[in-house]
């Protein structure tokens, strides 16, 4: 699993809710657009849990992934969709949706 986002304190937060998810390996952390592919690339990550923002613009697609956002805007949502995201969900409802969707990844 690797972990995408680029704000600190959330990435603390989703890699303490990763870290208490049974069956779930974090394989790294990255906080810069450019470098997620990178690390997928690195870390071998089957799952990557992602930014929102952090989608690359070319709408390459990736692993499996699971898109979290802050906002609740329906452009992002879609945006993760096209990218054959597995789930989009809001970074307020991470703690009980993120464990259950994990469950189902791995």
């Amino acid at each position: 699993m690797l972990l995408a986002d680029r704000s600190g304190p959330s990435r603390a937060v989703l890699a303490s809710l990763l870290a208490g998810t049974p069956g779930v390996a974090l394989v790294g952390e990255v906080d810069e657009p450019g470098r997620v592919e990178a690390m997928i690339r690195e870390t071998s990550a089957d799952v990557v849990v992602v930014d929102d923002r952090l989608l690359p613009e070319g709408g390459d697609h990736w692993t499996r992934m699971i898109v979290v956002g802050a906002d609740d805007d329906p452009g992002y949502a879609a945006r993760a969709e096209r990218f054959g995201a597995m789930a989009w969900i809001p970074k307020d409802h991470a703690d009980s949706l993120l464990p259950a969707l994990l469950s189902d990844a791995i």
